[in-house]
């Protein structure tokens, strides 16, 4: 449930991030997580088409807070170099705020629920696939999310899949949750429960810069991501992030998430690389999901997002009208993305396709089918 007043923030013990300003003003500092979860029953990921979901964890220094987001299209957003257009832009999305470790723990652990057409599913757990330091910073008139990876110490094919880089800088921007935005339409009945002294800083804009960290603390609060730069990330920004060689004895993701080593494969996060079916530890702690928690009945854990329970059979039928099969997932996706202007949201009618699962569809009935899968 989402919380309503602002959890306070204390000091952690740990030694501080040294962060050295000369151009831009530090709004926020601390350690970044990322890692993604397994589509539902499956026992080996290869690829992102296998991955669930993608999360960004923020712990912010001084502060035992850590924030979960959902990452829009399982990955970040792209970036290149000098251009900027709609694959570099990304959604984020709150799930949950808390000052309790194990409550973080515990989101990412695996998990059984119970369906009347297939029996038991399993969720698997979250997999951890780089930690890192971050700084979120005010500058030429915008904010950015700047961040430094510290493990794996080199980034591999796991993170090129989810778009990680060594470091990274995108402008972020906060959503008014009171203004519906095109492509937002699906997020409009989950806000963020802002106390007046933080609805006020939005006014009548769509999106307003993060001058006050304490904006992305609330569960709902929404995110735009926009691909800035990926190299020499420090000098651009006229920041110093003093990045620590980690390893799995000093990972802040063993010592402050407290998750749980023999529990989770580690290869991800220090090789580079996807774990083979046999590295992937047996599941010493499952939860089981309600009915309200489990995946297209509103449930967080591994379940779908608001686009797709909220987008209507009728405007993923007419974004696709005209469309010959066969076609496989990716298809319909270009296809609707090249079509996008017939409808007033296509931005969640493709997020939606991208849930679909990777397999060849010969007509229209098969991707009716395969939506009804997943609501």
């Amino acid at each position: 449930m989402a919380r309503t007043h602002r959890i306070p923030r204390s000091r952690k013990s740990k030694q501080q991030t040294k962060v050295r300003t000369t151009k831009g003003k530090i709004i926020e500092h601390g350690d970044i997580f990322f890692f993604y979860r397994p589509k539902i029953d499956t026992e080996e990921v290869k690829d992102i088409e296998s991955v669930q979901r993608f999360y960004m964890v923020m712990s912010p220094e001084n502060s035992h807070l850590h924030r979960i987001f959902l990452i829009g299209q399982k990955q970040l957003p792209e970036i290149i170099e000098g251009k900027s257009n709609s694959e570099e832009r990304n959604w984020a999305l709150n799930v949950l705020t808390s000052s309790n470790a194990e409550e973080i723990r515990n989101e990412f652990l695996p998990a059984e629920y119970l369906t009347e057409t297939r029996g038991s599913r399993r969720i698997g757990a979250a997999v951890p696939v780089g930690e890192g330091k971050y700084s979120i910073v005010e500058h030429e008139g915008h904010s950015e999310l700047a961040y430094i990876l510290e493990l794996p110490e080199v980034p591999g094919p796991t993170q090129r899949e989810f778009q990680i880089k060594k470091e990274s800088s995108y402008i972020v921007s906060v959503k008014n949750p009171d203004i519906q935005v095109p492509g937002y339409s699906a997020f409009l009945k989950r806000k963020p429960r802002y106390p007046n002294s933080l609805k006020e800083k939005f006014g009548n804009r769509r999106w307003i810069n993060i001058d006050d960290p304490h904006l992305l603390d609330y569960e709902n609060s929404q995110l735009l991501l926009i691909g800035a730069r990926k190299n020499d990330v420090e000098e651009e920004l006229g920041i110093d992030i003093d990045e620590e060689k980690e390893s799995s004895r000093t990972a802040e993701l063993f010592n402050d998430l407290k998750i749980r080593k023999d529990q989770v494969p580690l290869k991800p996060l220090f090789k580079g690389k996807f774990p083979s079916k046999e590295e992937v530890p047996f599941a010493q702690e499952i939860k089981t999901l309600t009915d309200e928690e489990a995946p297209g009945r509103g449930g967080k854990v591994g379940g779908k997002i608001a686009a797709s329970s909220s987008v209507s059979a009728a405007s993923i039928a007419k974004v696709l009208s005209g469309i010959e099969f066969p076609k496989n997932k990716n298809q319909l996706i270009d296809y609707a993305k090249q079509h996008k202007d017939r409808i007033s949201d296509p931005y969640s009618v493709i997020e939606t396709l991208r849930e679909l699962h990777d397999t060849r569809f010969e007509n229209m009935a098969d991707v009716e089918k395969a939506l009804g899968e997943i609501r």
